[in-house]
């Protein structure tokens, strides 16, 4: 009897350990198979490199009689602030980040007919969507919305010692903007990244500025128009919350 209740002891005592050992497997069998690694909101900085390209057409067709063309490779930095959501390997999000630009383009041709250009963007805001695809802690991604700008754009033709001519813009426009990137996060909160993007602050039409005489720019009706465009190579370091 002894014995019996000794071998029904160990046997019970067994099962329970097989069970606490089979409990771990069981509890990680209803773990979801992706976990939102890249939800929530975060906040970085980023800089690079910035093509900026600008031209000036003369609609009058009298004086310039065509178009003036200026650009200029630079710098930009600025910072961003974002949020993504996920659903398994996909992940979407907001992002809107602001870029100060370095590459002011000019040019100065002629002798006693000359022309003056200068084509200048201060600084860049977007507010664009997010989408791409993760694969373990490093995400793919296509990004698009709409771009701000701060433009300084100048023309001026003079005979002689005066200026005939001046076409001037000094305003914040609205345009377009579309990237790819690629971001890895090597930490719990910390990622990098690495994306392009392109720039398109639209076309505009500005009338000739009288600087002696109204009768130059008011009689004959000149008009020119003017276009930024940007191409940006960015790096970046973002804090994920």
């Amino acid at each position: 009897m002894k014995t019996f209740l000794l071998a029904t002891v160990s046997i019970l005592a067994l099962s329970s350990v097989v069970q606490a050992a089979d409990l771990p497997a069981k509890t990680r069998a209803v773990v979801p198979d992706s976990i939102p690694l890249w939800a929530g909101g975060y906040v970085g900085v980023q800089g690079g490199v910035v093509r900026h390209d600008a031209l000036f057409n003369d609609l009058s067709l009298v004086i310039l009689g065509g178009t003036i063309e200026g650009n200029k490779t630079g710098g930009t930095v600025g910072g961003l602030l974002g949020y993504n959501w996920q659903r398994g390997s996909f992940v979407y999000g907001l992002e809107g980040d602001w870029n100060w630009v370095g590459a002011k383009a000019a040019s100065d041709f002629g002798f006693f007919v000359r022309t003056k250009s200068s084509f200048d963007v201060d600084w860049v805001t977007t507010v664009r969507g997010r989408a791409g695809l993760s694969v373990d802690a490093t995400l793919i991604y296509l990004t698009g919305g709409i771009a701000f700008g701060h433009v300084k754009n100048r023309v001026t033709t003079s005979v002689g010692p005066e200026v005939f001519l001046d076409f001037t813009q000094n305003r914040t426009k609205v345009g377009w903007t579309v990237g790819a990137g690629v971001e890895h996060m090597f930490g719990p909160h910390w990622t990098a990244r690495a994306e392009f993007r392109y720039v398109d602050l639209g076309r505009t039409t500005v009338a000739c500025t009288p600087v002696v005489s109204d009768q130059d720019c008011i009689e004959f009706g000149y008009r020119g128009e003017f276009s930024n465009t940007l191409m940006l190579g960015l790096v970046g370091l973002a804090y994920k919350f």
